[in-house]
This record gives structure tokens, C-alpha cells and sequence, in this order.
């Protein structure tokens, strides 16, 4: 197999902000408006989006997965917007895309919400000949070769000050038989999940509600990556499961500016190859440096090597 790469990225927080009406700022909507406007404008920068995905798009990875928070208080325009964005990244065919918990911000029929997206969150031929799209729409299956992408959503809409999320019986049940069917097919699996999926990595108030039984589904039946976002955060956790171990990589916000210094926006690129019996992985993260403003390699690691 020759090398696969794929680039992932998260929690866009796309701006600018589109105009307001009074009418659509109601509750959980009235709180964040206020919130964006007196802090979080200044940290999620379109420019410094803009830059990271140019030098995405340059480099040219054989697919793109987006893990959720496109938008930010989940007014119908927003989603318009974001459907562009998602279309200026690439053809739905090498871009996949899942949400976020600020993309079910609040309760939308998903025909002014989601379905905005849907090229993007929908299996491919190859996916759908190995587990048809349930009627919940997750979890669906894109395959390429031998890397099979497997995405979930965890988005739910919750009260104010919540930032949950919960996977759900449902997708749980679905997603552990694929999980089987596509290792016992010698398939490199790769899990998208917008919440931090294992236990103690974000609190009640912003976790996943299920991760003590999401991970046992991923202990009894193995992934090779499981990538996330929403801590805006990069992190890398092992877990060890029936089939191997499991590499659970979170990445940070996609649009954050850079703060004294340090660098922020990031996306990160898997170089993924048979080796043997086994896999290699190499993980490249590309970040947005303080000054001048440019994207550069920060980070080179090895992360599977069989």
C-alpha cells in the first residue's frame, strides 16, 4: 500500500460573525452573543484560518477530515458560510466533515442547519458496501484503499454553560460492529469524534456523557487512530484494546490566534503505510507561528511503527 496521508483539523469557529436579528437571540444564542463579541472574536481570527488552510490545501494530503464547531452560536447563515468554506477545502469526495457541540447550539431543523453539509458527512461507495448509513445518519463509513474512516457525531444541543456531548446507544451499537467487520478485514481504521472520547480528558460540564461506555467499545473492538477536537488542545493518549493500541490524538482550534508567543492554530497530517503485519504512522503537526505570521512544521513524531 503506498503511503495515505491525511490531515486533520478542528473546531473552526468561523468568522466574521453574520448580522444578528433580535429575534434569533434568544437564550443559549443571547449568551454566546455576548460571549464572541466581548472575547472570543479576538481569538478565533479568519486570517489566521485562512493561513492554516492554504498551506493545507498545498500540501495536497489525499484527505481532509474536519472534527466539528464549524459554526459558532448556530445561526442559519453560519451554516451557509461554512458549507462554503468546506467547498473552497475540497470536493466532498476528499473532505469529510462531522459536528461539533457548537453546531447543535441550539435545537435547528437540520434543513437550515446541517444539511448545509451533508456531501461532506455521508459514506462513500466503498463505505456504504461495508455498513449502509443507519437512518440516525451516523455513524457512516468512507473507505480509501485500505484506510477506512469511520465518523460519529457527538453534538447535542444542551443548556447554557454546557458544552456536552454524548455518542448514544445507537451510534455505540453501529459503530462497534463496523469496528469488527473492518478489523477482521485487515482495514486501517480511523475514528472521528468531535467530543474528547475518553474518560477525564474535559469535565461534566463539556465532556463526553458516555465516554466510560464509549471506550469499552473501543477496548472490545480495537481502532488503529482516534481523532477529535473541542479541548483545543494537542494531545496524544494510548489506549489498549483487543486488537492493539489505539492512538487518540485531540488537535487544537483551527482558527485560535497565537498568544505571546506560542503557537496556536494547528492542523496535524498522518502519513499512514502497511509495514509488515502492521502499520506505520508518522504525525506531522503544521502550526501558525507568532512572527512573522507563517505555517511551519512544529512537530515530527512517529506514532505507530510495526
Amino acid at each position: 500500500m503506498p503511503v495515505f496521508t491525511l490531515a486533520h483539523l478542528s473546531d473552526i469557529h468561523l468568522s466574521p460573525m453574520p448580522r444578528a436579528r433580535r429575534r434569533d437571540l434568544f437564550g443559549k444564542r443571547a449568551l454566546g452573543y455576548v460571549n464572541w463579541h466581548r472575547g472570543r472574536k479576538f481569538v478565533h481570527r479568519r486570517e489566521i484560518l485562512d493561513l492554516l488552510t492554504r498551506d493545507l490545501i498545498e500540501r495536497k494530503p489525499d484527505h481532509i477530515a474536519v472534527t466539528g464547531d464549524l459554526v459558532n452560536l448556530g445561526l442559519p447563515e453560519e451554516f451557509l458560510r461554512a458549507a462554503e468554506w468546506l467547498h473552497h477545502l475540497g470536493p466532498p469526495s476528499r473532505v469529510t466533515a462531522i459536528p461539533g457541540n457548537h453546531d447543535a447550539y441550539v435545537r435547528l431543523h437540520p434543513e437550515a442547519g446541517t444539511d448545509h453539509w451533508q456531501p461532506f458527512m455521508e459514506a462513500n461507495s466503498d463505505g456504504a458496501a461495508l455498513m449502509p448509513t443507519p437512518e440516525t445518519r451516523f455513524p457512516f463509513v468512507r473507505r480509501f484503499g485500505d484506510v477506512a474512516i469511520v465518523a460519529l457525531s457527538s453534538a447535542i444541543p444542551t443548556m447554557p454553560f454546557i458544552a456536552a456531548g454524548k455518542v448514544g446507544e445507537a451510534q455505540r451499537i453501529h459503530v462497534a460492529k463496523v469496528l469488527e467487520e473492518l478489523g477482521e478485514q485487515g482495514l486501517f481504521r480511523v475514528l472521528l469524534i468531535h467530543h474528547p472520547p475518553l474518560r477525564d480528558q474535559a469535565g461534566w460540564h463539556r465532556g463526553l456523557r458516555d465516554a466510560a461506555k464509549f471506550t469499552d467499545v473501543l477496548k472490545r473492538h480495537g481502532a488503529e487512530l482516534v481523532l477529535h477536537g473541542h479541548n483545543h488542545a494537542q494531545t496524544v493518549h494510548e489506549l489498549e484494546t483487543a486488537t492493539g493500541t489505539a492512538i487518540v490524538v485531540g488537535v487544537p482550534s483551527a482558527s485560535e490566534a497565537v498568544e505571546g508567543g506560542v503557537p496556536a492554530a494547528r492542523y496535524n497530517e498522518y502519513c499512514i503505510a502497511r509495514a509488515g503485519n502492521g502499520w506505520h504512522v508518522e504525525m506531522v503537526g503544521r502550526s501558525v507561528a507568532a512572527t512573522p505570521e507563517h505555517v511551519w512544521e512544529c512537530e515530527r513524531r512517529v506514532l505507530r511503527e510495526r
